[in-house]
């Protein structure tokens, strides 16, 4: 359940209401676009880190909410129109002002999402017409209520990552449960996209372990034979070491996120 303290946007609304009926604008509210959100995992493949281990993810789950879908030009025909929503918020998008951009669309929400499952439906986004060009998203840690047994390695965190990390013949299992703060915004994913009344697309949101923009890895900085003093070929990434802390840091980075059109 997601629970929403209403009293400073119904103030923004009255506000708005009486400069909305003071300047002449039209009371024609803008079109609300309902567009499907799925798992994109194309950014799962194989990969080979800084250290120069091939590495292959075979569990990538990750507890968050609330995406935001944002807009840094102008709207369709009037971004005031549908002021008379501010006045009882919903789920549906409200226009807002975040880290630069105008937040025009929502699909708000808690979400434990394996990041294997290409294709699987996430929820359906409420998108005001826009031009689209970034969106946000806010870790939390899975809990009961999000749908996954009480005995599931998630719960009470935000990441249960694991794989293989293959360097000079050699192959490491590794595994990690991270956990980012609570209410950490991942803010200013790329996304690209004009929606029209009547849009059929298709939102993919994708983690990419590798970013292409800047030819990084989330893997980078991490010497996974360093991590195996025991030599058993086996490796935990624990909380508050410096290999735990690099990865961290990294998943916190946006240019390891974005949103696609399918």
């Amino acid at each position: 359940m997601v629970v929403r303290d209403v009293r400073g946007w119904a103030a923004l609304g009255m506000c708005c209401v009486g400069a909305a009926a003071g300047c002449g604008f039209d009371s024609e509210l803008a079109a609300r676009v309902e567009v499907p959100v799925v798992v994109q995992s194309d950014g799962m493949g194989e990969l080979v880190n800084a250290e120069g281990y091939a590495i292959r993810v075979t569990t990538m789950r990750v507890a968050f909410e609330n995406v935001e879908f944002t807009t840094s030009g102008e709207m369709h025909a009037s971004l005031w129109s549908p002021v008379l929503d501010l006045v009882v918020p919903t789920a549906y998008a409200h226009p807002g002002h975040y880290a630069g951009g105008e937040v025009v669309g929502e699909m708000n929400g808690r979400f434990v999402v394996d990041w294997l499952d290409a294709g699987a439906e996430l929820g359906l986004a409420t998108l005001l017409e826009a031009r689209y060009d970034g969106a946000n998203f806010v870790f939390t840690r899975a809990r009961p209520g999000d749908g996954i047994a009480d005995e599931d390695p998630l719960m009470g965190h935000t990441f249960e990552i694991a794989g293989e990390a293959t360097r000079d013949g050699r192959t490491w299992t590794f595994s990690a449960l991270v956990d980012q703060d609570e209410g950490r915004r991942v803010i200013g994913l790329p996304f690209d996209l004009e929606v029209d009344e009547g849009a059929d697309d298709v939102l993919g949101l994708q983690m990419l372990l590798f970013d292409p923009s800047e030819a990084d890895t989330v893997f980078d900085g991490i010497d996974f034979a360093a991590l195996d003093p025991d030599d058993d070929g086996v490796v935990e990434l624990v909380p508050d070491s410096e290999a735990y802390n690099v990865l961290k840091k990294q998943l916190q980075v946006h240019d390891h996120w974005a949103v696609t059109t399918e």
